[in-house]
């Protein structure tokens, strides 16, 4: 089975070509693109494809793509993003759902996790989570 990647928003990769356009026209002499925005490059070659953004954005595939797959080997350059969730307690207005919840995280190096909660728990999870990020995070 293929594993297709979704379209990545507009808004994103309109900003990303603002960037490289507005670098390649304001640029006095011949020289390498900022770091900056080949970094934004790869962030999005990463989770969308690096012919992707590379059609998209008016840069070199093979340039990309090399970028992107060494951004893959080394994991200390995408630093895990952290989300936080609003939390539900129990009282008159906001009830805890009687069902639960579902938590799946996947690291850049592959690995996944996915932890079902029992309703009305949840404080282990901090624990397993850091545990399973060990030497990743």
């Amino acid at each position: 089975m293929v594993s297709r990647k979704k379209a990545p928003p507009t808004e994103e990769l309109a900003a990303l070509r603002q960037r490289v356009k507005g670098w390649r026209e304001g640029r006095v002499d011949r020289g390498p693109m900022p770091v900056e925005i080949w970094d934004s490059a790869v962030v999005l070659g990463r989770i969308y494809g690096a012919c992707k953004i590379a059609r998209a954005v008016g840069l070199d595939y093979k340039s990309l793509r090399l970028r992107v797959t060494r951004a893959m080997e080394k994991p200390g350059l995408m630093r895990p993003t952290f989300v936080q969730l609003p939390m539900t307690f129990p009282n008159e207005s906001a009830p805890v759902p009687a069902s639960g919840a579902t938590i799946e995280i996947a690291t850049p190096d592959g690995a996944r996790i996915c932890i079902q909660l029992e309703a009305g728990r949840g404080l282990e999870v901090v624990g397993i989570v850091a545990a399973c990020l060990g030497s990743r995070g």
